[in-house]
């Protein structure tokens, strides 16, 4: 009996192996086997059992089939085939994505002392005499890593291969250990009645006593309660009680962390509408897209709420999917609120691995049938499953850009189209390509054009920083309506909100005798000023170097900062209003594990009276107390070269303006920028999504952009900058033939050129982009390409444009 296998390596390919006679009988597709792969153990999953496969020859054996179930059904494999085929992506690599982090083999390389070791008089010298008795206190042998830790040394290999030319020790690869295991317990029960005259101690009896009410109980809950497990002894060799193993899930969620139920919200006429057009989706077990566009403020969450009620009722599961971890501690008390008898599964990439696993099984039970989530959570193993939400379904967060490229949106119209359900997109400001899909009818358009308790929404002032300056002439960081605001909503008692894209306290720092920037040695950025530090970081590698003093160009002294981020805002702020309550999330804060959580929900009840992040702070938060909200620098996501450039400002600025105003009080959001007039500041003024619209898409129609055409980047880098250079050229002219001749011109190539930040990490970069109207021509050209790299040095990046393929 024979399997095919994929294993998480950059290769497309299948390998066959044997199957043991005793596990023959256990082999099914979907399941974890651990295989010989050259000299290491590797972990890959099961395929396909071929009825025969004599005509391949020297098949080796699986060693092991750690797996009492199958990890995934056909079902699930069509799903991972179709994202491998989609995004250019090996299959098994995909697999390693889309399956519980930690829980492969991987195989190490164990050294041990050699059975006929005699040292016969060689000279050794210290260390190697070191390592020697090392391995002889350690049978089983030790890993590299721990070889090098236990003798003090950084690096071994010189000595390792000496030792081994001796004959002296021997190393082999040898299968690891999974990362995560199923957690288990000791647990006791009654397993005879006791004899009437059996002696016991006070403890014993008490034991006894609980077991009659409980029947079984944790050995780690009776040593809280009788402060003692000792005693267990004794009655197990009676054969009173048993002991053993069993198995228990780890838990995220904790009750006393929850809120009640505050009970049902009135939806109002438009919600109602929505609602019911959802309902109609849900009952008739069919694929339903929709695209939810409601304002900010509108009302939206409740409706997805409802929505997955009506799914929950009927036995089936739901999955909610959020654009950043910050925003699940804030939604899943509401969710829970709302739910509080179900239980709720969370995953996202901030939840340790094991708990993540234990959620993943249990939702693969069906224990589990309500799932929250980040763009990950998109490969829960739902089953039954009825009503995918995609909330702020426009943001860039679904999109991952390591590993696997892929979209989690788009993922979750392919799985929605799959199994039959929902499939709700929510927006205040949807991507273009998806209010386009929903304007010609491929979704279904649902609106809430006003806010709940038909509250206003907040007024937009724009100011022109070409007309601030301050008493020394220079360029401010607040305008002098900004400040002025800031003070009148704390004489009010009220909260703000002031964004800014950029962290740091300046954004570079120069010198003014001779310029030159400060910038990363790995990277083409200019180096960012923290003060709390006094350092000089870079945001792409996280190079960080203490700020000097002298220039290393000149000597000169003239060292200077320039530029605002969220850190020297915070400053200003603190200098302006020192009694006014300030803190800050970025990335730097976020990077502290519940830094964010704790600092939002801080603000949440009223300890903090303003706020400064970045985008973190611009999405999906609900706080009743912001009446005020400021935008530093608005136009700073316009000078990017990317098409969406407009787009993103118009929904970034739309999305952080949507903060403000929420409660009782009406919102005020006062914007700076440099370009006033550009039409996604004007319109993000008047929350006017269908006017950006039809401002933007002429230009998009006119450069034959999406939702015109469809599009695959190709990004390529290198350590060497000439040969890499050279080699996308080739590929590049490669391209141009294959579009011709291949795609018969229905395909055209822009690029390959420089990207933007053309040295990142060390490495040279360089981008082309293929563009067409037909996703699957475009794709087997883009397959072709790839093929002309391998063997050439140089790495590739594929970004597929999103799905939209209904």
């Amino acid at each position: 009996m024979f399997a095919r296998v994929v294993i998480p390596i950059p290769s497309t390919k299948t390998f066959i192996y044997a199957i043991p006679p005793e596990s023959a009988q256990f082999a099914a597709l979907g399941k974890r086997v651990v295989v010989p792969f050259g000299a290491k153990r590797l972990t890959g999953w099961i395929v396909e059992l071929p009825a025969d496969a004599s005509a391949i020859k020297n098949i080796k054996e699986i060693i092991n089939m750690p797996d009492n179930a199958p990890l995934f059904s056909e079902e699930d494999l069509a799903f991972f085939e179709w994202i491998a085929s989609y995004y250019l992506h090996p299959l098994g690599m995909v697999l390693a994505e889309a399956l519980p982090s930690g829980i492969n083999t991987i195989s190490q390389n164990r050294i041990r002392l050699a059975a006929d070791a005699v040292n016969g008089g060689k000279n050794l010298s210290r260390i190697q005499e070191t390592l020697l008795e090392l391995l002889a206190a350690t049978p089983n042998g030790m890993s590299l890593p721990s070889l090098c830790r236990k003798a003090g040394e950084k690096v071994l290999h010189r000595e390792i291969l000496a030792l081994e030319g001796m004959g002296l020790i021997t190393s082999a690869e040898v299968a690891g250990r999974p990362g995560i295991l199923a957690k288990q317990e000791k647990w006791l029960g009654i397993a005879h009645p006791p004899p009437a005259n059996l002696k016991m101690t006070e403890k014993q009896a008490t034991l006894l006593t609980l077991l009659k009410e409980k029947a079984e109980m944790p050995v780690s809950a009776l040593e809280v309660r009788l402060r003692s497990s000792s005693f267990l002894g004794a009655l197990a060799a009676r054969g009173v009680i048993r002991l053993y193993k069993k198995e228990v899930f780890r838990e995220y969620l904790h009750a006393e962390e929850l809120p009640e139920d505050k009970g049902k919200i009135i939806l109002n006429n438009d919600q109602s509408a929505a609602l019911a057009e959802i309902s109609k989706g849900l009952n008739s077990r069919q694929f339903s897209p929709y695209l939810l566009h409601g304002v900010t403020g509108s009302g939206k969450t409740e409706i997805y709420l409802r929505a997955m009620e009506e799914v929950l009722q009927s036995k089936g599961s739901a999955l909610y999917l959020v654009p950043e971890i910050a925003l699940t501690a804030q939604l899943i008390r509401r969710v829970q609120g709302h739910f509080p008898d179900e239980k709720i599964a969370v995953l996202h990439s901030g939840i340790p691995n094991n708990t993540r696993y234990d959620q993943w099984r249990k939702i693969k039970s069906g224990e589990i049938r309500l799932i929250v989530g980040a763009r990950s959570a998109i490969f829960a193993p739902a089953g039954d499953l009825r009503l995918i939400v995609v909330d702020e379904e426009h943001d860039p967060s679904y999109k991952q850009d390591d590993r696997l490229h892929y979209n989690g949106r788009d993922l979750a119209l392919y799985r929605g189209k799959k199994a039959g359900a929902v499939v709700l997109l929510g927006s205040a400001t949807p991507g273009i390509q998806t209010y386009f899909y929903a304007q010609a009818g491929i979704y279904r358009y649902l609106s809430l054009p006003g806010r709940v308790n038909s509250r206003p929404l907040p007024r937009v002032e724009i100011v022109d920083m070409r007309n601030e300056r301050d008493s020394g002439g220079r360029m401010p960081i607040f305008s002098r309506r900004l400040i002025l605001a800031l003070g009148e909503t704390l004489s009010a008692k009220k909260q703000a909100l002031i964004f800014l894209n950029r962290r740091g306290f300046h954004t570079y720092v120069f010198c003014q005798a001779c310029g030159h920037v400060f910038k990363c040695p790995a990277c083409d950025l200019a180096l960012t000023y923290h003060a709390s530090q006094d350092v000089l970081k870079c945001h792409h590698c996280d190079f960080t170097s203490k700020k000097q003093r002298t220039c290393p160009a000149c000597g000169s002294e003239r060292i200077h900062s320039q530029g605002a981020g969220t850190e020297r805002v915070e400053e200003e702020i603190k200098r302006l209003f020192p009694a006014a309550a300030i803190a800050r999330i970025d990335s730097d804060t976020a990077s502290r594990k519940g830094a964010s959580e704790k600092t939002l929900a801080a603000f949440a009840k009223g300890e903090i009276d303003i706020l400064v992040g970045t985008q973190i702070i611009t999405k999906g938060h609900d706080f009743p107390g912001i009446t005020l909200v400021g935008v530093i620098a608005a136009d700073s996501s316009l000078n990017v070269p990317d098409f969406r450039a407009a787009e993103r400002t118009f929904q970034i600025l739309s999305q952080v303006a949507g903060r403000g105003g929420r409660g009782d009080q009406p919102g005020i959001v006062v914007v700076q920028t440099f370009t006033p007039y550009h039409h996604s500041i004007m319109r993000a003024q008047k929350h006017d999504y269908p006017g950006f619209y039809n401002n933007e898409l002429p230009t998009r129609r006119e450069l034959n952009y999406p939702p015109y055409s469809r599009l695959i980047g190709l990004h390529f880098s290198s350590l060497n900058e000439d040969k890499g250079k050279k080699t996308v050229a080739r590929i590049g002219t490669a391209a141009r033939k294959l579009a011709q001749s291949f795609a018969a011109g229905k395909a055209d190539i822009i690029g390959p050129a420089e990207s933007p930040l053309h040295r990142l990490r060390g490495r040279y970069r360089w981008q082309m982009l293929v563009r067409g109207k037909e996703g699957g021509i475009l794709r087997q050209l883009a397959q072709k390409l790839l093929d002309e790299v391998k063997g050439e040095g140089i790495e590739i990046r594929i970004d597929v444009d999103p799905v939209h393929f209904m």
